[in-house]
């Protein structure tokens, strides 16, 4: 068989599945088994410890090489097995973007699944073709959005999921602890994060360690706050190591955002106007947000006008506050959903006329733009019949369900929702 030409390899319609790294845990050994069941061949790359303890069986295949090299394994790899479809979560991670380059060029019929925390949380995870977030080909005016197939089709429903975040820390330190175990075997590895295994699960125990106490520091807060009715704006705070910040955003860190947002507030908010900041639920506490805010506030002087709020209830800040900003947060749909003005200030699939503030962040305190809800509804409808799939990464049950939901677009039938 000619490596450009991605026909079945038996010509039976089956397809050969080549999955890279995944979600921390089972997911996408439990998937490859559900397509082996229906009579797909499946391949695995093991970049490191972590991705072994997930996928120790038969048909995974471990890289232990380095980045330069990986290309050219990647490309043999695929043409030795007749790969048709390369699954794998993140279109941003370096080991991604190189196989994604590498695999286009030399097999240009192959299919990538693109697999993402849900755009519509938190029942939903997200499975696109060819790229996610700031590389979606979801459409990004309002005459696409209103036009096309989905918009009008009925609202698709939920079943709830429940919290994850305890069960996705615990699967992230499993994970780390077996890199830092199975160093010898992966030495060339080097993680899509700026820390080290061992880094990162201290990070985590801490993290859990503490965690009733933030909850109910952040919970008198949020309750205090509301309480007051006091007038304010809910910045929504990302990860430093996501992606999206790095490669799709003005920013450098988060501590860039959130200088460029006091500056601006401290400049053009009436006076009465309070900032709000909330921390990401899953951060892990490496980025000093506190010592950043204390700082930023003397250089502003916004003493007494900043609150920072390491979690709370995202529904209760987004009910009683006056407008949103972000980056490109998710987080962010979910002030749209509730009406909320918003501005984001990098690549998001929402940054859209009638959606978002597009007049700059200056103006923003003053005269936010309203949500359409017209719009809003279709877009989100677009949003889930394209990219959305009713399930978890983490949760057993969700697994089942996500897995199920996810077949029929991994096979490419595209007539099925």
């Amino acid at each position: 068989m000619c490596a450009n030409r991605l026909s079945s390899p038996d010509g039976d319609g089956h397809r050969v599945f080549l999955f890279l790294q995944g979600p921390l845990g089972p997911f996408f050994r439990r998937l490859g088994r559900r397509l082996r069941e229906r009579g797909h061949k499946v391949v695995r790359v093991n970049f490191n410890g972590g991705d072994l303890f997930d996928w120790p069986f038969p048909g995974a295949v471990n890289f232990g090489g380095d980045a330069d090299s990986w290309p050219a394994f990647v490309r043999a790899l695929a043409d030795r097995h007749g790969v048709t479809d390369v699954v794998l979560i993140g279109d941003c991670r370096p080991l991604h973007l190189a196989a994604m380059t590498a695999l286009r060029e030399n097999r240009p019929d192959v299919r990538f699944h693109v697999y993402e925390e849900g755009y519509l949380r938190p029942d939903w995870i997200t499975l696109e073709p060819e790229g996610v977030n700031a590389r979606s080909m979801l459409p990004r005016d309002a005459r696409a959005i209103a036009t096309a197939p989905e918009a009008h089709l009925p609202s698709r429903t939920a079943v709830p999921m429940g919290p994850a975040t305890i069960r996705m820390a615990f699967r992230a330190m499993f994970s780390y602890f077996a890199m830092f175990l199975l160093k010898p075997l992966f030495r060339h590895y080097r993680h899509h994060r700026p820390d080290t295994p061992v880094q990162e699960a201290i990070h985590w125990l801490r993290r859990l360690g503490d965690r009733r106490r933030r909850v109910a520091e952040a919970l008198r807060q949020e309750a205090e706050l509301l309480a007051s009715g006091k007038p304010y704006y809910l910045v929504l705070l990302q990860l430093n190591v996501d992606k999206q910040i790095v490669n799709h955003s003005p920013y450098k860190s988060m501590r860039d955002f959130k200088a460029a947002v006091m500056h601006s507030f401290a400049r053009h908010a009436p006076e009465d106007l309070n900032l709000v900041i909330k921390a990401h639920p899953l951060d892990n506490g490496r980025d000093g947000h506190a010592a950043d805010v204390a700082a930023l506030v003397a250089e502003t002087g916004l003493e007494g006008r900043v609150t920072l709020i390491d979690g709370g209830t995202l529904f209760n800040l987004l009910g009683g506050c006056r407008a949103a900003i972000t980056v490109n947060s998710t987080a962010g749909i979910s002030a749209l959903h509730r009406a909320v003005p918003l501005i984001a200030l990098g690549k998001a699939i929402f940054d859209i006329e009638g959606l978002c503030h597009q007049k700059g962040l200056d103006s923003f305190w003053t005269e936010p733009s309203p949500v359409d809800p017209g719009l809003y509804h279709v877009w989100r409808n677009v949003v889930a019949h394209r990219t959305q799939v009713n399930g978890s990464f983490y949760l057993d049950r969700g697994i089942a369900m996500a897995i199920e939901g996810s077949l029929a677009r991994l096979e490419g039938h595209k007539d099925r929702p």
